[in-house]
Formats: C-alpha cells, sequence, structure tokens
C-alpha cells in the first residue's frame, strides 16, 4: 500500500502528511485553479458594435446678422468634435443632434477685445448641453480669437451630449 498512515512506524506516517511530496502539490494545485470560479470574471459582457456611430447635425442655428463664415467654421469644427469624442455606440447606430449659438458678442473694452459666446446643444429626448465662455485678447487678432472661442464652446456643448449618450445607453453612471 501507497497510504502514509499503512507505512510502519509512527514517524515515517506523521512526516509524510506534514510534508506532502511534489507530485502532491502539483495536483492539488491542478484541481484547485480547475475547479474553483474564476475571481473577478462575471458573466461575459455583451457584445457592442465597434466602430463609430454616425452623428448628423440635424440643425444648426445661428444668431441674427451673423456672417455666413462663421457658420460654416463652426460646421467645421463641430464635424471635427464629433469625430474626437466617445459617444457609447457603435457603427450600426444613428445619433442626431442640434446645434445652437444663442449668442456671439464681439466688443473692444480699454483696448482689449473681449468674446463673449454662449451656446445650446439638444438630443433627441429633451436632454441638451450648454456651454457659455468670455475671452479676451489682442485686437488685431479678432478673427483668430473668435475662431478660438467658438472651438472652445463648440467642444464644451459635444463633450457633455456625448456624455448625455453613454449615460443613455449605459455605458456610463450619471453625474
Amino acid at each position: 500500500m501507497n497510504c502514509p498512515e499503512a507505512r510502519s512506524g509512527a514517524g515515517a506516517g506523521e512526516s509524510a502528511l506534514r510534508h506532502p511530496t511534489r507530485r502532491a502539490w502539483l495536483a492539488a494545485l491542478a484541481l484547485g485553479l480547475l475547479s474553483a470560479p474564476a475571481a473577478g470574471r462575471g458573466p461575459a459582457p455583451p457584445k457592442r458594435d465597434t466602430g463609430r456611430p454616425t452623428v448628423v447635425l440635424d440643425r444648426l442655428d445661428l444668431p441674427e446678422g451673423l456672417g455666413r463664415a462663421y457658420g460654416n467654421q463652426l460646421r467645421k469644427v463641430l464635424t471635427r468634435e464629433v469625430r474626437r469624442v466617445e459617444w457609447g455606440a457603435g457603427r450600426n447606430n444613428r445619433i442626431e443632434y442640434r446645434f445652437a449659438l444663442t449668442e456671439l458678442d464681439v466688443s473692444v473694452v480699454d483696448d482689449v477685445l473681449r468674446v463673449r459666446a454662449s451656446a445650446v446643444g439638444r438630443l433627441p429626448g429633451g436632454r441638451k448641453a450648454k456651454s457659455r465662455l468670455e475671452f479676451g485678447g489682442d485686437p488685431s487678432r479678432r478673427a483668430a480669437l473668435v475662431s478660438r472661442v467658438l472651438e472652445i464652446v463648440a467642444r464644451g456643448v459635444i463633450t457633455r451630449l456625448a456624455e448625455l449618450e453613454r449615460v443613455r445607453r449605459g455605458d456610463l453612471n450619471p453625474v
């Protein structure tokens, strides 16, 4: 018999029980790894679409009297910012949003150009994001400063809209 208890002598049996062999350790380890549930693993997450969703600007509203150049520039900025954010949806999804530039005020106060802009973005279902910014700079660089302000305001609105969409889809906890 190969049982340690069956061996003759009390000393040999006690030693074998206190110090298992390498083969016994490896067998116990293999059985433990195979039979134990995987630590930290739950059910597999549901499969998500890969790629990016189709994000469409449904409507762009601008203040009265604002030049066409600002509208075109704002469309380019919105297109770029939409590509940069994570919407929480895959390639088979379509997301529509509306963007309204509610205020664009450019004034010179004490040799400082002040540009103030406000914007609102809307998703279906009444979810909306607002952004407001006032920025100052050199009056000789008026076009660059207005462009920068429009870019920052658009980025803020789009980032928040994407966050709202991720919350709606369950990819992010509500803030």
